[in-house]
């Protein structure tokens, strides 16, 4: 184990370009294989869990999942994107630095007691409206489903 140790060093101190070339690549490397590891074990986790809540059918000769319902924290998750697309970076910044006050550090009173700022309120007021749209979406589809004067190519 001495000698190995000391070949390391030797091979360091004399090339020290190359070492570090190797320690990045083999960092990277390992990076990869834990990242593939990960991806193949969730997959395989997932064609159980598919194969298991469809009675042995396969996923891709069942109905479509019901992943496309949208849950209050995806409206609000696509109402905070959509607010950041259209505020300005100088916005964004001021955001960023209030909301990390209120959310990071729960339990303390950032404002004063005041009411929740103006981004706060878009992003729940557009939340909202994307869940209503959601919704009306929804029922526009049922109707059309049970129309049977509707003609239907695709589905």
């Amino acid at each position: 184990m001495n000698q190995y140790t000391r070949q390391l060093r030797y091979f360091a101190e004399h090339h020290p370009k190359a070492s570090s070339a190797v320690l990045i690549a083999g960092t990277g490397i390992s990076f990869a294989a834990i990242v593939a590891f990960i991806e193949f074990k969730d997959g395989i986790k997932a064609d159980r869990h598919a194969t298991k809540n469809n009675g042995g059918k396969s996923q891709a000769l069942s109905s479509p999942p019901s992943s496309d319902v949208v849950t209050p924290r995806n409206a609000q998750l696509a109402a905070m994107l959509e607010n950041a697309k259209n505020s300005s970076w100088q916005q964004n910044l001021h955001n960023a630095a209030d909301a990390q006050q209120r959310f990071m550090l729960p339990g303390q009173d950032v404002d004063g007691g005041n009411d929740a700022p103006e981004y706060v309120r878009r992003i729940d007021e557009r939340s909202e409206e994307i869940i209503r749209e959601e919704e009306e979406k929804r029922a526009r589809e049922k109707e059309d489903e049970n129309n049977p004067t509707r003609t239907r190519f695709w589905r």
